[in-house]
């Protein structure tokens, strides 16, 4: 019997079933908007922290430009203000989370999370992985507003789903993070606004296996910068046929994983692409800046506020652990994960996504 026969009709121990899942109307859904408090403030939201991550990278530059222009006064203290977060880490601030939510409000519709309601029993009793798609081209709405920063803003009543909160410890509250990549944390201004959001891991190996060992839930893009990369306006995008190394540590330590997809991020910006200068500077620096913008002239960071941004979490697959998986395992596992991720695309697609659209993975 194949992996892929035996998951299906294997028990996790808590009377669910991992295969493929039943048909969408049959699925309960747990579903939990934040409006946020208008326009004005989702409007100074959004464009703080994209700003902060627009202006980051180029603030070395703008540092030199001062010193050549004889300003020194103001070389020196923009230079020690943007040095100050790598010699003394700044500590978590939920009130940032708290700020960020407010972006929610820029949108017409709020931003939405939807849980399947077998996913939310899983959560609730042990640790679990939530695989995100796809990154989008610029923060990754659906991943920084749907994911980790709801719990570390610390009002549960108010940003994350009951049927939920209620059944997250304080303990595994604390522990909750998200991995990001690791060049943004050698970045300034992007460095200390990672460290006060208080839920984002450096994307690295040791980053990983440290939150893996500690039992933590936590969120993860498994696209990656090759997914910013990918990002056409209108087209559903998702790098994973060569992301399988978050599937050989899950297996390691005998993780849940949880697949999702946020319908509408495809749909905020446009962007100019980039093809081999983008996959240069993937390689190169381990991240990428994409050209993107919105549908305003007179502020191209605000995202297009008629998307609906809806992130749908569900077809949890619960690993076995395997201390030293062999490659054919990993590989069954990694396609596994790929066919419940495409199936949880394609039952919620024509509810919250646009039906005529295929997924396209690469």
């Amino acid at each position: 019997m194949c992996i892929r026969d035996r998951v299906s009709t294997q028990s996790t121990g808590k009377d669910h079933q991992v295969g493929m899942a039943e048909r969408t109307e049959d699925i309960p859904l747990i579903s939990h908007n934040i409006k946020g408090h208008g326009k004005l403030l989702g409007c100074v939201a959004i464009t703080t922290i994209l700003g902060c991550m627009v202006f980051g990278p180029m603030s070395p530059f703008v540092v030199a430009a001062l010193v050549w222009n004889g300003w020194y006064a103001a070389a020196i203290g923009l230079a020690t203000f943007l040095a100050i977060p790598f010699v003394v880490q700044l500590p978590p601030s939920s009130g940032l989370g708290r700020f960020y939510l407010l972006a929610a409000g820029w949108f017409n519709s709020g931003v939405t999370l939807h849980i399947e309601n077998r996913a939310v029993d899983l959560i609730g009793s042990e640790a679990s992985m939530w695989c995100m798609h796809p990154h989008g081209t610029s923060i990754g709405l659906g991943f920084t507003l749907n994911g980790a920063i709801r719990f570390k803003a610390l009002q549960p009543n108010k940003f994350v789903p009951g049927e939920l909160s209620s059944r997250v410890s304080p303990e595994r509250l604390s522990k909750i993070s998200g991995i990001q990549a690791p060049a943004l944390f050698r970045l300034p201004l992007i460095r200390p606004m990672l460290h006060m959001f208080g839920a984002c891991t450096p994307a690295t190996k040791a980053g990983l296996l440290g939150l893996l060992h500690d039992n933590c839930d936590l969120g993860i893009l498994p696209g990656g910068m090759d997914e910013v990369a990918l990002y056409r306006k209108g087209s559903e995008r998702v790098y994973i046929r060569r992301r399988a190394g978050f599937i050989k540590y899950a297996l390691q330590h005998g993780y849940l994983l949880i697949p999702g997809y946020t319908f509408g991020e495809c749909d905020v910006y446009s962007t100019l692409g980039g093809g081999k200068i983008l996959d240069w500077m993937q390689k190169r620096f381990g991240l990428v800046c994409p050209i993107f913008w919105g549908p305003h002239w007179w502020c191209p960071l605000l995202p297009d506020a008629n998307v609906e941004i809806h992130t749908v979490l569900g077809n949890p697959l619960q690993l076995p652990k395997i201390e030293a998986p062999t490659n054919k395992q990993v590989e069954d596992y990694h396609q596994l994960y790929i066919d419940q991720l495409t199936d949880l695309y394609d039952r919620y697609k024509h509810k919250f996504g646009h039906p005529d659209r295929a997924l396209n993975l690469f």
